[in-house]
Formats: structure tokens, C-alpha cells, sequence
């Protein structure tokens, strides 16, 4: 290109730092907008980059390459949104174009693959006379005149591509598709509410409670004023959150600006459209991974273009890229579905508070069980908290019975876990037409095989962790990656006949459910009953509608459902999540249990909650049975602090993954040793490990790693910076994941 060309700064969504320049030929520059993606030749390919703006220009001598088309569609990214990149890459340490590309809705960031197109040369010869009986072009190519490489290479094989190659049949051009949108062409409000809402059928809002004016006050008048102002809700279950949070959009609509509501589980994703657009009206989007790409790049384009008022979405949509930003919701901020754990880590809830930082909106953390970091940042007045302490039909919370499995669970049918003192209570709610959930959080039928010949237990040879029996399928599932064999009638390694399935999982439950009450409807709701997204809303709406009696299943029936029939929670074993290796154990317990105990009793006092448990007097157990969040908070916490664990210590996890287990130990060992070394005497800093990860290998991999830990943030950064600097978090044959505040250390 001239030196006169326009320069601009493109985005490659790769796993890489930094812009790239390129120059833009006269007749594309009426295209050159923020956010609009552009085709550019990157090494040998051509790959879609996105324009963030112009460039300050690269010396004279410097040969730039031209930038290929600016396709005519709307630009992808906002300049908030770009922002908001740009904050996540310096904080969680990644390359910006990872961010880039964990950002955008797949299928926007395609790159080119070789394709063959027939030549003049080719048509003439094939379109006379077959005159090679040995070289025949599939007809598809004969009458568009291109075909993918790869889909040509299978009908011709090499050696037939190589001959139409030399004989000049056919050419090979690289090129790069246009994203796919939806060919469904009904709109979200008619998927949502066939019937149709139309203005005048709007629902009137409720009174508000007083706990409920008391809490909307303050965010009323920080939606008026703009800025920066979080909040913290915190309300126990059945306190009527959700109409804050109507309240509040609703204010935000009037001001002329957007909402963003972000929710814990796809699940909840239309439960929530429906009552919006019923309280509010059209304009109103979906955005969560349940819906194909097409579908969500039909919604990302919509949000871009400024079309939808209020998005409702799960962790991704923290990236929408909506304009005007006034509020943002983080409903069940505590859910740790929230933190994505993959190579890009982060958490969609701490990306709120940024992203509503650097738009100036308002943002709602809303929780009846708040993580410690909330807590604490509201303590320390970095958030207002706002409190309901009632329910809003004026009731009381569920009165919770524990029973000691040592003892009740001797009573019990073998390999059963519903005992006489829960059959009771079931049998007693079913005779008075009461709903009943049963809450266990271990999915399949049996939960573990092993020979009591030898001793082997049946593992997943992916991941070491014990195999799941399906009875209905009558095969051994991995619930990590999906590994499946049929249930072998003998050992593997013996050829014993004395296979032994053992543990309680939610199928066997339902098993011993209709057994128990044979005239009842009993239903399961779990990943295994739900594979497809409309499985799992007609669960729902047959349990909303009592056509089912008894429905048990893991936490999928613990996220934020309200069905006021439940008066009636059994909660099989509540110390499960109790006994793994992470200081959150007690937390995430006591979240978990007080999450599922508030199904109950929601519109009126006739809840109970029986929960079942080997450790009657673990604290988390114990609070959790009185609702007593701030009791349980001052004890874990208080355990947290002595030892320098988050919220009052930093930590980064460095987790080293690969095939070959002795290398990754060594890359461990090498980077905990270069750790140690730039540490130095830096007494604020730890660096504990390496070791190999509790789960040792998943998918295949395994996995060692090394937590860095500090009281203040800044040195435990400086360190990763400085492991980064020197090159100790790169190589090959592994791959290193820096996890900033990891959430699992699993």
C-alpha cells in the first residue's frame, strides 16, 4: 500500500498479546468502524480480525499488508466492551486476543480453509466428454464450480486431487465463511409467551413490602443520579429479590438506559424472560450457551444494534455488547457457575462490578447466602448492603430437622437412603396434596463398582475418578467426559463374578420413591433427565402445575425455582460436599443446604426441611439448620483470616496439564522452584506446592500445580508477572493455566 493509506489497529481473536496493523485500500474506507470485524491475511491464512481503531502509524520502511474486505454487517464490539477486554487481560493475566475470543459468540472469528475451484480449463474438459474414466468431479463441483479441500480430498483421494492439481483442473484458493445466522425466524417474545403479551395485558406490580421499599430506596435513587453504585441484596429465600430487581430495571428503563441480568443456570433463563415480559414488554433477549451459534449470533447482533432494552443471560452474557449501560443484576452472586475455569478464566461476577465500574451503571449482587468476598467488601464499605429479613408473604422460614444418619440411617434399607423418619414425612405431606423435593447431589444409579474378589474398583481410564452405574442403560458412565462401558458381569482384572455397585445416587432414589409410595407421581430432575433444554422447562412446568407429587434431583432444583406447593425438602446426606480439599468446603455447604431448604414454605409457614447427615454437629450443618448466615460467616471466617485465605489473602493457582505425567511433574517442580527463587524474602508471599492436583487427571490429562498465596494482591501479581517475564509459563508438550482468585482447587 501508498505511504498516504489509512492505517487502523486490528484484534486477532488468538491466544496472543497485542494489535496488528494493517492498511485499508480507498475504496473499503468508508467502512472503518470501531468493533466491525474485517478479513486480513494473517501468516498463511486469512482469519477475522476486529477493528479497534486507528493506528498511530509504523515506520515508512515497515510493509504493511492491506486488510483483504470490511464485510457489510454491523460492527461486533462497543466501545464499553472493548474496555472491558482490555480490563479482564490485565487483570486474570491472559493474551488480549484470548479475551477476544472468549468474548465473541462463536462462528464471528472463523478463519479461512483451503477450498478447490474449477478452473475454464477444467469446466471445458469435463463438461464435453468423460475423456478420464479414472478422474471423475462430483457433480456438486461441476455445477457451483468450488468445493472445500477437505470435502473433495474424500471423494477424489490424494492421488486424484494431485492429478486434477497438475493438469491445472482445478486451483486451491484460501477462504473464510461468513458467520451463519438463524433461519428461525420467530421472534424471542413469541417463543417465550405464544399467546402473545401485548401492552395492555402487562402484570401490575405487587405492593412492595417494607423490607422490600426500605432496600429499592437507595438503588431507585442511584439509577436516577448514573454512576457507580453496587449493591448488595441480601435476602433470605422467598424475600421477593426478583421484584427489587423489576423495580430497578424498571427505573433504569425510564431513565432512558439498559439492563443487564445475569442468573446462575440456563434453567432460569426463561422462567425469568417470561415474568419480565410480562412486567415489562418486548425488547428483551436470551443469551446463554443452551442456544445454537446461529441463534446466539442472531442475539448478539440484536443486542449490538440497540434493538433490546434488557438482556437476561448466563456467565457469558457478562460480554454482551450492549450500549447505555445503566444497571446490572447478578442474581445468586455466591453461585460458583459463575467462574469459568477453562484456559480463560474468570468470574462473570467480579466482571460485573468492572464492567459496571467502567460504564458507570449500578449493580445488584443478590444472594440469600453471599460469598465471603461480597460479604467482606460489604463490610468494608467497598458495597452498600441492603437487607430483606422476611419473607415477602410475611411467613416464616422452614423449620429444619436434623437426623443422624449413625443412628436413623441403622433403620434404613441396605443401599437406601430415605429413612423412616423421611418416609413419614413424605407419606404425611402426600396425604395432606403438598409437593415434595428430594435433594442429593450425586447423579446416576450406584456410584461406585468394585470386585470384592481383588479389590479393583472400576475407574474412568480418562480421569481416575470411580465410574457411575446406570441401571436403565446398564453401563458405567464417566460424569467428567463422558467415557460409557456396559456394566461387565465380570471383573476386568479377575474374572470374578463378585462385582459389588455401591452408593446412592439420585436414580436409585427415584427407584426407592415409587417403590415407597406407588400411587404417587415421582420424577427426576438431573443432567440424565434433562439432555435436551425442553426436557428439563417440561419437568418444570408439569412440577409448577402439581402435576407431579415427588420430584428429586441434584442442585438443578436448588436454582432459584419458586413453587409455592413444596412443603416438604428432604435433603438425603448434607455433608457430602463437606469432605473435599478446599477451604470453601464449609461455605459451599452451607450455601448449598440453605439454598435447598428455601424451596419450601414460600407462600405460607407450612414448610420443614428434613435433613439427613453423618456430622450432626459440623458448624456448617448446625447454622445452616437455624438459616444463621451471619453466625456461620463469623466462625469460617474467622478460620480464613488466621490462615490468609480469600476474602483476607490473594491467591493465583498455576496448574500445569499433559499427557506424559512425569513431565508435568517436572514443569511443576521447575516452576514452584523458579518461584521460590524470585520471591526471595518476600515474607507476604507463599508458594505452596507443587502437588499434584486432588483431581489427579481429567479428560486424559494430568494435572500438578502450584498455588501462590499472599495477603496483599500486588506481590502475588508481581511474581506471576515475573514467572511470566522469564519464560517459566511456557513450553510444549503441556499446557500452563494461570487461574487468577481461582474458585476451585480441585
Amino acid at each position: 500500500m501508498t505511504e498516504q493509506g489509512t492505517l487502523i489497529d486490528v484484534a486477532v481473536p488468538l491466544p496472543i498479546e497485542g494489535l496488528f496493523t494493517y492498511g485499508v485500500p480507498a475504496h473499503l474506507t468508508s467502512q472503518i468502524e470501531l468493533g466491525r470485524r474485517v478479513l486480513v491475511p494473517f501468516g498463511k491464512k486469512i482469519r477475522a480480525g476486529f477493528l479497534i481503531g486507528l493506528s498511530n502509524g509504523l515506520p515508512a520502511t515497515l510493509q504493511i499488508k492491506d486488510v483483504i474486505d470490511i464485510p457489510d454487517e454491523p460492527p461486533y464490539l462497543t466501545e464499553g466492551l472493548w474496555r472491558l477486554i482490555r480490563w479482564m487481560a490485565e487483570y486474570y493475566l491472559l493474551p488480549t486476543g484470548l479475551v477476544l475470543k472468549t468474548a465473541l459468540p462463536s462462528g464471528s472469528d472463523r478463519k479461512s480453509q483451503p477450498w478447490a475451484l474449477l478452473t475454464p480449463d477444467g469446466r471445458r474438459w469435463f463438461g464435453t466428454v468423460d475423456r478420464d474414466k479414472g478422474l471423475i468431479l462430483p457433480a456438486k463441483m461441476l455445477k457451483s464450480g468450488a468445493m472445500p479441500k477437505k470435502e473433495l480430498l474424500e471423494i477424489l483421494g490424494h492421488e486424484g486431487l494431485r492429478k486434477a492439481l497438475d493438469r491445472q483442473w482445478v486451483r486451491m484458493e484460501e477462504r473464510i465463511a461468513r458467520p451463519r445466522t438463524s433461519l428461525f425466524k420467530r421472534t424471542l417474545h413469541e417463543l417465550l409467551d405464544p399467546a402473545g403479551v401485548g401492552s395492555h395485558d402487562l402484570e401490575t406490580p405487587p405492593p412492595l413490602t417494607e423490607d422490600q421499599a426500605t432496600a429499592f430506596g437507595p438503588i431507585r435513587e442511584a439509577v436516577a443520579e448514573g454512576g457507580y453504585r453496587p449493591f448488595l441484596l441480601f435476602g433470605v429465600t422467598g424475600s421477593g429479590k426478583t421484584e427489587v430487581y423489576l423495580r430497578a430495571i424498571d427505573q433504569t428503563l425510564t431513565m432512558g438506559k439498559k439492563a443487564l441480568v445475569l442468573v446462575p443456570e440456563i434453567a432460569l433463563t426463561p422462567q425469568l424472560a417470561r415474568r419480565f415480559l410480562r412486567r415489562l414488554g418486548g425488547g428483551v433477549a436470551l443469551f446463554h450457551s443452551g442456544l445454537t451459534p446461529a441463534q446466539r449470533l442472531d442475539e448478539w447482533r440484536r443486542i449490538r444494534l440497540g434493538t433490546v432494552r434488557v438482556v437476561i443471560a448466563a456467565r457469558s452474557g457478562i460480554f454482551v455488547p450492549m450500549e447505555n449501560l445503566g444497571l446490572i443484576v447478578v442474581d445468586e452472586e455466591h453461585d460458583p457457575s459463575y467462574k469459568q475455569e477453562d484456559s480463560c478464566p474468570y468470574h462473570a461476577r467480579d466482571m460485573a462490578l468492572a464492567r459496571a465500574k467502567l460504564e458507570g451503571a449500578c449493580v445488584i449482587l443478590g444472594s440469600a447466602t453471599p460469598s465471603f468476598e461480597s460479604f467482606v467488601n460489604a463490610m468494608r464499605g467497598k458495597i452498600t448492603r441492603l437487607d430483606l429479613r422476611a419473607r415477602h408473604h410475611g411467613g416464616s422460614l422452614p423449620s429444619v430437622e436434623v437426623v443422624d444418619l449413625r443412628e436413623e440411617g441403622k433403620k434404613t434399607r441396605r443401599g437406601s437412603l430415605l429413612t423412616p423418619r423421611l418416609l413419614q414425612a413424605v407419606g404425611e405431606a402426600l396425604d395432606r396434596k403438598e409437593q415434595v423435593v428430594i435433594f442429593l447431589n450425586r447423579r446416576g444409579f450406584d456410584t461406585f463398582a468394585q470386585c470384592r474378589s481383588c479389590g479393583t474398583a472400576l475407574k474412568c481410564p480418562n480421569c481416575d475418578v470411580s465410574l457411575i452405574h446406570h441401571k436403565k442403560a446398564r453401563d458405567l458412565r464417566c460424569h467428567i467426559c463422558g467415557y460409557s462401558r456396559m456394566a461387565p458381569p465380570l471383573c476386568p482384572s479377575c474374572a470374578g463374578d463378585k462385582i459389588f455397585f455401591g452408593g446412592v445416587g439420585t436414580q436409585k432414589v427415584e427407584e426407592d420413591l415409587v417403590e415407597a409410595f406407588p400411587q404417587a407421581r415421582v420424577e427426576r430432575l438431573d443432567r440424565d433427565s434433562t439432555r435436551r433444554r425442553e426436557d428439563l422447562e417440561a419437568i418444570l412446568d408439569r412440577f409448577r402445575h402439581r402435576e407431579i407429587d415427588i420430584l428429586t434431583g441434584t442442585q438443578m432444583i436448588v436454582k432459584g425455582h419458586d413453587f409455592p406447593g413444596i412443603s416438604l425438602v428432604g435433603i438425603l446426606c448434607g455433608d457430602h460436599s463437606l469432605h473435599f480439599p478446599d477451604f470453601r468446603a464449609s461455605e459451599r455447604t452451607f450455601q448449598m443446604l440453605t439454598q435447598v431448604a428455601g424451596r419450601t414454605g414460600r407462600e405460607s409457614d407450612s414448610g420443614h426441611v428434613i435433613l439427613q447427615t453423618f456430622d450432626p454437629d459440623h458448624t456448617a450443618i448446625r447454622l445452616a439448620s437455624t438459616h444463621a448466615y451471619e453466625e456461620f460467616f463469623r466462625t469460617d471466617a474467622a478460620l480464613r483470616e488466621e490462615l490468609a485465605y480469600p476474602p483476607y489473602g490473594h491467591l493465583i493457582l498455576i496448574r500445569v496439564e499433559g499427557n506424559d505425567e512425569s513431565r508435568v511433574e517436572k514443569k511443576a517442580h521447575r516452576i514452584a522452584t523458579a518461584a521460590r527463587m524470585l520471591k526471595g524474602d518476600c515474607r507476604e508471599t507463599m508458594v505452596l506446592g507443587p502437588a499434584p492436583a486432588p483431581r489427579r487427571k481429567v479428560i486424559g490429562r494430568f494435572r500438578w500445580q502450584i498455588l501462590l498465596k499472599g495477603t496483599s494482591r500486588g506481590p502475588v501479581r508481581n511474581l506471576t508477572k515475573g514467572l511470566m517475564a522469564e519464560g517459566h509459563l511456557k513450553g510444549h508438550g503441556y499446557k500452563i493455566i494461570v487461574d487468577v482468585d481461582p474458585v476451585d482447587l480441585m
